[in-house]
């Protein structure tokens, strides 16, 4: 027990004289979403098309593994996010350690997903694959709850926020960007048709570059608000995990938002899947692939310049509500009009560009919402929250492929005849779908601020002020012996 309280006592202490926020903390959870959403992208955006179509697997079967992976996922992340809650903090923090012990192993896992098992038995490849995603979601998610309730404590300050939530976004964009855009460079042969062995050749690459960048995350953060419930591990106390769950219903903040990130997850982030599908069959062209994800670049890095004096000016909410309905129209436009590669390049561009704000302000919403969740229940169980909402979110991550797989299979498509060889009005359709998914993620998105969301900009910065004064005399309070 007393070393319990020393140690706390040493975290508390360099929480409390850990220097100013600055642009480390903000590189630092860059590359911590960098790495992390490296391996995630090209695990959700091509192994769907590894299973497929090389080790020919039925794509309603990959659905269904996907399925059953995110289901038991359920059991996981309650425990992940428990044991993050409760674990005692060391002299390095009490979520950066995560980052550093989990960072190879989730490398690894990501390599054996790619392993080429076609030889085997068709019952026991679709076991493999069932096996050793589920494992993968397990490691992943021992990087990310901790990695995502990190924003609460490094900072309160709404603008400081903002600029870590900029940089996430970076990090999570440059990550999505980088691997759509070298994995159809390395990944097709000249008929466009993927190639095993190259699978795992990105596959190591990209583990090394995550696990670099994990490292590079631990070491540049820090934490600087105290995490109030310290002591609850030394005392033996539970976190009521459904408690915390059924509180969200109460917070129409935190419905708002992990409901438009689900439906991100669900229809937007699927872009790049569906356009390997559409550049394949419809295009017959996958090398226009890089130049689809290298342009979405563009409204990225204005909006990395531009974010700050646009939240000053608008607030954050209405900027991440009105133009969205810009990028539904353009969307649309994909769907119904009958245009070219290059036309197709445009509109997503100009469609991404309306989303900017919305995916470089997404965490800094999430932290509103997890701070307002503290401020309605009293408590600061962050790992459970973030736990809460790594389930709903990765759930419908890993359900947006086995979407896509049914949809693609619903058109009529088939891995069996190759990109070229599709029957007739199947490329067309899977350029309709291309088109439409997109569309209805955005609507529903825009309904979700428009009128769930009911939390002023101005009032959210009086809910996370008071936090941090609450847990300043926490502080004060333990260091001084009166706990």
């Amino acid at each position: 027990m007393a070393a319990a309280k020393t140690l706390n006592t040493q975290y508390i202490k360099n929480v409390k004289n850990a220097p100013a926020f600055g642009l480390k903390d903000k590189i630092g959870y860059m590359c911590g979403d960098l790495g992390f959403n490296t391996l995630q992208v090209i695990v959700n955006s091509y192994l769907m098309l590894f299973c497929v179509n090389i080790l020919e697997m039925d794509a309603v079967h990959f659905a269904a593994i996907v399925f059953i992976c995110k289901a038991l996922d359920a059991l996981n992340d309650t425990f992940i996010g428990r044991t993050v809650d409760r674990r005692l903090p060391t002299k390095n923090g009490k979520m950066k350690p995560y980052l550093l012990w989990f960072s190879i192993p989730y490398a690894i896992f990501t390599l054996i997903l790619f392993f080429n098992v076609h030889a085997m038995p068709y019952m026991a490849k679709v076991a493999w694959v069932l096996i050793v995603y589920f494992i993968w979601g397990i490691v992943g998610t021992f990087i990310n709850v901790p990695y995502g309730a990190m924003s609460n404590i490094i900072t309160t300050n709404q603008i400081e926020r903002t600029e870590l939530s900029n940089f996430r976004s970076i990090g999570s964009f440059v990550a999505s960007m980088g691997t759509t855009t070298i994995a159809p460079l390395l990944l097709f042969d000249q008929n466009n048709d993927p190639v095993a062995s190259r699978f795992i050749l990105l596959s190591v690459v990209l583990g090394v570059f995550c696990t670099v960048c994990l490292v590079l995350a631990h070491t540049l953060i820090h934490e600087r608000v105290l995490v109030e419930d310290v002591q609850t591990s030394e005392q033996g106390e539970k976190i009521h995990y459904l408690q915390v769950a059924k509180s969200f219903l109460h917070n129409r903040v935190m419905i708002a938002v992990v409901s438009s990130y689900v439906i991100a997850k669900l229809f937007v982030q699927p872009v790049s899947t569906l356009n390997q599908y559409v550049f394949m069959t419809y295009f017959q062209d996958t090398s226009r692939l890089a130049m689809a994800s290298l342009t979405t670049l563009i409204p990225m890095l204005l909006g990395m310049v531009l974010l700050k004096p646009l939240v000053k000016r608008f607030g954050k909410k209405n900027l991440v509500t009105w133009p969205l309905l810009g990028a539904a129209v353009l969307y649309a436009f994909t769907m119904i009009l009958p245009i070219g590669p290059t036309e197709w390049i445009i509109c997503q561009t100009l469609a991404s560009a309306f989303t900017t704000c919305m995916n470089l302000l997404l965490w800094s919403l999430i932290a509103d919402a997890v701070d307002y969740q503290a401020y309605l229940t009293g408590q600061r169980n962050d790992g459970t929250v973030y736990a809460t909402i790594t389930f709903i979110v990765f759930f419908a991550a890993s359900a947006s492929t086995s979407v896509i797989a049914l949809l693609l299979e619903a058109v009529g498509y088939d891995a069996s005849l190759g990109s070229m060889g599709q029957l007739a009005g199947v490329p067309e359709r899977i350029k309709m779908l291309g088109g439409a998914w997109p569309m209805i993620g955005i609507i529903l998105t825009f309904i979700c601020f428009k009128f769930i969301y009911n939390i002023s900009d101005e009032r959210m910065k009086q809910i996370s002020e008071e936090l941090r004064r609450k847990s300043e005399e926490t502080e004060e309070r333990i260091l001084n012996g009166k706990e």
